[in-house]
């Protein structure tokens, strides 16, 4: 269990009962009693109000406060937030963990025990699914921090190509898939980009006075337009669905396949040939040119790679067909 993870369970579990030696802590959670010192230290550090008794009987436990905080909440609202701050317990950075435990403790401190049982029923019954990665994300405050005060970075990026220093101006962050992303202007390449915030390597803070004024949505439009059509199988519609830019334009007919008619920039056509690949041969690309190129050329490559050892193979999972029209 990760370590965010088994401190929310920790402070369930002291909201649960009077007093917990150290040694039934690490028995629990099956850690070391060093471990277990070390994550009660850091729930203390979050503002978790403990209580350490020592002597025969003593233990540490949850100081109950008797005064209400100055906003209230009803039952099913402390439990809704409690169980909206544990949907982020897979991603492994957040940009405000040590604030989400000392909300939460707050929180178990003034419940009562059938919330506390309310809370565990929920977990069993209500699960907010992202997949686990193990890159950290260690610069998110940082990022949030200069998104909030408008400033400039400038970052060491490990992209897909190669790594490259660049100044970006952060606007906003967003988590998609079980990953961080930075939106951003980026100067080295004059256009707003998404960036994966664990492929930043380093950053800088810049002090200059001025910054680039935000560009306006005119001015992506200004790249060259490609148009993209493919037709997808009942299966390739399915399996494109839960892409967050693509999945929302698909043109579903009565059988069940369908279609994707949109225009993209040519700087969109790698990751969105990668994309297709993933799609196999459930999708049938018409146009443009420039992605049936790129497919095939990657598609070439894998044959090539393959066919020793494997003979004729049916690496040409996708089926590309250049001869749509072009408009």
């Amino acid at each position: 269990m990760k370590r965010t993870g088994r401190l929310l369970e920790l402070l369930s579990l002291l909201n649960s009962k009077k007093t917990f030696t150290v040694k039934e802590l690490a028995d629990t959670f099956s850690v070391s009693h060093r471990t277990m010192l070390r994550d009660l230290h850091l729930l203390s550090e979050s503002g978790v109000p403990l209580q350490a008794t020592p002597g025969p009987g003593g233990g540490y436990s949850l100081l109950r406060k008797h005064t209400l905080p100055p906003v209230t909440f009803t039952l099913e609202e402390a439990v809704a937030l409690i169980i909206s701050y544990e949907s982020f317990l897979h991603y492994t950075d957040k940009p405000f963990e040590k604030e989400t435990l000392s909300v939460i403790s707050k929180l178990f401190a003034i419940l009562p025990p059938e919330a506390t049982q309310k809370i565990e029923l929920l977990r069993q019954k209500v699960f907010m699914r992202n997949p686990r990665r193990v890159t950290q994300s260690p610069f998110l405050r940082p990022l949030l921090d200069a998104a909030l005060e408008q400033q400039a970075l400038h970052i060491e990026y490990d992209s897909l190509q190669r790594k490259s220093k660049r100044i970006i101006q952060p606007y906003y962050l967003y988590a998609f898939n079980g990953y961080w992303y930075c939106r951003c202007f980026c100067r080295l390449r004059q256009k707003n980009v998404s960036l994966r915030v664990d492929r930043i390597l380093s950053y800088t803070v810049l002090t200059e006075p001025s910054l680039p004024a935000v560009p306006q949505i005119d001015d992506e439009l200004e790249q060259p337009e490609l148009r993209l059509f493919m037709r997808l199988t009942a299966k390739g519609c399915k399996l494109a669905d839960w892409h967050h830019e693509l999945g929302n334009l698909i043109h579903y007919h009565e059988d069940g396949t369908g279609t994707i008619d949109t225009v993209i920039f040519t700087t969109d056509v790698e990751w969105v040939s990668r994309f297709i690949l993933g799609l196999g041969q459930e999708a049938t690309v018409e146009q443009p040119e420039q992605v049936i190129d790129y497919l095939q050329t990657e598609l070439d490559a894998l044959q090539e790679r393959y066919a020793s050892g494997y003979g004729p193979s049916n690496i040409s999972s996708v089926i590309v067909n250049g001869n749509g029209d072009r408009s």
